[in-house]
Order: structure tokens, then sequence, then C-alpha cells
């Protein structure tokens, strides 16, 4: 037998075993079963599949119904199953667990995983009267005996059997492949964070966290990006957005709820909160090594170890030193780095939301002020090839604006494009409010040839 099998054995607690044939049959099961399973993933690349594989070959060794990787969100206080293998419907086979659980009534669990010592509950009935809340998930999750062993790096959780028929006293092979379930997890999300690698200037450290909300939410670090769509949540997103639009250095879960979900009728907006918070760190962590959103006492709050940006407070930013410039050029310039700034509404997707709509009509109305005062400057130095670039990709944003169109139309001309200028202008008067329309018309006709 391998020497690593043999110091297994010794350092484990099983040495006291009642029967000793039965336990040199498990030895010998054991290395044949492992033999058997490095056959059939040598080779595999793909770190889900071998992760699948073990779970099955434990799950056949214990005659357990079901094998699972169990995640632990110690800071939020939630558990989920990540991957599993159930022996009667197969791989990720629809579960009985739901989305996620609260680790409230898993003390248990939490303090073996806090020790490194396996979970052993060979018959859950015997704890029914000390353990009442955990004894009902159990009988919720079909559960009538528990193996499990801890795994603490990242990802931090437990490879669970439920219902194991055969050697519910022996853990060493749970523990001997409970390594290759973490190097096929760790595999796995190297693979998930390279698919998102990019590289921003604005970036230099990894604590720095850029995020944009005009348009769509894009959350950069130094290891890539997350999308909105890949969040694959609204309810993350407009919770994301709302702690980093709150001026509080946390919010209580009611209170969120309440702001962005006034009309949702719920008696637990603090286990709904839990949920998103865990969802998004789930998705988060892929791309850095921090948590974005921390549970407080007082509630939810952005990371104040990060250094987390948006693009929000950099258009801000620009927009006030472009006020308080000293050249025209400074000026131009500091306009430009503004309006680059904004791809869109406010978290576009939820602007006209009763709790983002006010921000967002606040910021459209700061854009069109910094653009029509960038292409105003621009005219000055006659750079109408600059005016006619910027005001074209303003009015695809904003496509409303009689000023922006006013400046469109005037470079046009002036670069002697008089039919384009003309064309620019049927074009405004099918997007703008009559009167702003006939503004706009008497606005060009002062100037001489214009229209």
């Amino acid at each position: 037998m391998p020497e690593n099998l043999k110091q297994s054995f010794m350092e484990s607690s099983e040495a006291d075993v009642g029967n000793e044939m039965e336990y040199v049959r498990y030895a010998v099961e054991i290395e044949r079963t492992i033999h058997r399973l490095h056959g059939e993933i040598a080779g595999c690349e793909d770190p889900k599949k071998v992760a699948m594989s073990v779970m099955e070959t434990i799950s056949r060794f214990y005659d357990a119904d079901w094998c699972g990787i169990i995640h632990i969100d110690l800071n939020v206080g939630v558990w989920t199953p990540l991957w599993w293998y159930d022996a009667k419907n197969g791989p990720m086979a629809p579960n009985i667990c739901k989305e996620f659980e609260l680790s409230d009534y898993c003390e248990r669990w939490l303090e073996c995983l806090k020790n490194r010592v396996a979970v052993k509950i060979p018959d859950v009935e015997k704890i029914r009267e000390e353990n009442p809340e955990e004894y009902k998930l159990y009988q919720r999750l079909g559960v009538e005996s528990i193996l499990a062993v801890p795994f603490w790096k990242r990802p931090m959780g437990l490879l669970a059997l439920r219902n194991p028929k055969r050697y519910q006293n022996h853990g060493s092979l749970l523990r001997l492949l409970n390594h290759a379930i973490g190097s096929a997890l760790n595999e796995f999300f190297l693979m998930e964070t390279n698919k998102l690698a990019i590289t921003s200037p604005r970036i230099e450290k990894d604590t720095d966290v850029y995020i944009s909300m005009f348009g769509e939410l894009k959350i950069t670090t130094s290891k890539g990006v997350l999308t909105e769509q890949e969040l694959k949540s609204p309810k993350i997103v407009r919770m994301l957005v709302y702690l980093l639009l709150s001026q509080k250095s946390a919010s209580a879960p009611r209170e969120i709820a309440d702001a962005i979900w006034p009309h949702e009728e719920s008696d637990a907006p603090g286990r709904n909160l839990k949920g998103l918070v865990y969802r998004l760190q789930q998705s988060f962590s892929l791309i850095s090594d921090q948590r974005l959103i921390e549970s407080t006492s007082h509630g939810y709050q952005i990371n104040p170890k990060l250094n987390v940006f948006t693009d929000v407070q950099l258009f801000e930013r620009k927009w006030r030193k472009a006020l308080n410039a000293n050249t025209a050029e400074e000026k131009a310039e500091l306009l430009k780095k503004a309006v680059e700034l904004y791809n869109g509404d406010l978290l576009h997707s939820a602007s006209l939301e009763h709790w983002i709509i006010g921000q967002s009509v606040h910021y459209q109305h700061r854009y069109i002020g910094a653009v029509t005062e960038l292409l105003k400057t621009l005219h000055q130095d006659r750079d109408y090839h600059c005016v006619h670039r910027y005001a074209a990709k303003a009015l695809a944003i904003v496509p409303h604006s009689a000023d922006i169109y006013y400046w469109l139309i005037h470079a046009i001309h002036k670069q002697g494009h008089s039919e384009i200028a003309r064309c620019e202008l049927r074009t405004a008067k099918n997007r703008l409010l009559e009167e702003e329309y006939i503004m706009l018309e008497n606005r060009l006709s002062a100037e001489a040839g214009m229209i």
C-alpha cells in the first residue's frame, strides 16, 4: 500500500476499530478504488468532470444517496451545494436544497469546519431532542445520516455524503479524495477567472475595484471584469448600485428592501438580502480574493479595505475641475475625460425606477451640460471636426438635446457639408418636441446661410 495511505490511516482516529477484518477489507477496497479512479480521470482536462467522477466514486464506495461540495459563506451566514452527484439520478440532478440555506441551524458544521474535523452523524434521530432546528433541516432534506469532511482554503466548505450505508465511521477515503476535489475546484475557478481577464489603466493594485454605473454595470479588478449580464440577477445589480450610491456607512436589510422594492411584501428581507450578497460574492470571487460587500451589525456595506471607485465619482471630479480650469485647453481636456465616462443613463436597466430616477435625470442633465460646454470650447478653437465627433456621439446617448443638435449642424455646415447639415436638421425635427425644434431652427437661421 502506498506510504501516504498508511500515514493517513495511522493519523486517523479509526485505528481503534472494533472489527479488524472489516478494517482490512476497508483498506484493501480503498486502494482498489483509488486505482480505478486514477484510470478514469487520467488525462481529463475538465476539472468539473474530474470532480464529478470523484464524487461518483465516493458515493458508490460508501453506498450513499448523494455526494456533494457544500460551500459555506461565514460572513453572510449561508451555505449552498456547488456541485453534486445523485446516486439515483446522476450528476447535478434536481436538488432538494433551496438556492441557498441559512447556516443558523448548522452550528455543528461550523464548529467542525473551524476545528477541521469530520462531521459524523450516524443517525440523525439521536439529535432530535438536542438540536430540533438542525433535525428539522435534515428531515426536509431527506437526511438520515451524514459523513462530511471540511476544506478550508478558497472556497470554504464541506465534502458531504448523505445517507452513507457503508463505512459510516471511516472517513479516510473521503479525506484523501477531498484534496482531489479541492484541486478541481481551484482549477475550475482559475479557468473561469482567466475568461474574465482584462487589463485596465485605472487598476494599479489588487485592492483597486473600478465600477462603472453609467449604462451597463461593470466591475473591474486586477484580475478581470464582471458585467451586468454575467451577474445574472437584476436584484443583485440594484442592491449593489444602491449601496454604492448610499451616503451611509452601512444599510440595514429592511432599508434596502423598502427603498428598492417597496411593493414587494416580505417577512424576511434579511434572508433575501443574504442570498443576494452571497450570489454576488460567488461571482466577485472570480476576479478578487476580497469580499465586495461585508455584513456588519448595522447591515451591509462596501468593503472599506478595498479601494472602490466609480465612473460617477470620476465624472463629478472631472466636471468640477473643468469649471475651475485656468485655460481653455485645460478645460477642454477635462471635459473630454468627463463626457467619455458617460455611456448612458445611470444603471440604464433601472434608470426609470423610483429609487434611482432622480439621480439618473440629474446626471443626464449634468452630462448634457458638460457636452455643451465642451462643444462651445472646441468651437471657439474652430476645431469643427472634434465638435462634429463629440456631438454625434452625445446624440447617440441623449438624442433629445436641441443644444447638441445645434452644435452638430453648425460644425457640419462650417466644414462645408450643407446637404448633410440639412439632413441632420430633418432628423432633429423627428426627435425633438415641436417647440424645441422651432427654437433650434430660429437659432440656426440667425447664422447667415446656415439653413
